[in-house]
């Protein structure tokens, strides 16, 4: 039983901290989308968790699922949004995805 809990624990340990060196990765980078604006910079569509987590992919070469991503909305409006990502129980990371017109 000692075995199995030293075990837990070290795995544990090793999840925390790729999930903190993610977070650091993620804080020191970001990822650009584009969507259609009209007049005013009003834009057309809006960017969704799935989309960021497609960029995140394609931009940077991590993977990052979609339900991780602390998006209460779609992001609507153009410009840099910082974006909470939620990477371990104990480690909340931030994406800055800057929004486009494209």
């Amino acid at each position: 039983m000692k075995l199995q809990k030293a075990n837990e624990n070290r795995i544990a340990a090793e999840q925390l901290a790729a999930a903190k060196e993610l977070a650091e990765k993620l804080a020191q980078s970001a990822i650009t989308l584009k969507i259609k604006a009209g007049e005013g910079g009003r834009a057309f569509g809006s960017v969704s968790g799935k989309e960021i987590a497609g960029a995140v992919k394609d931009q940077l070469g991590l993977e990052i699922d979609k339900k991780k991503l602390v998006l209460p909305e779609p992001l609507k409006t153009l410009g840099t949004h910082e974006v909470p990502v939620k990477l371990h129980k104990d480690v909340t990371g931030k994406l800055a995805v800057k929004v486009i017109e494209a």
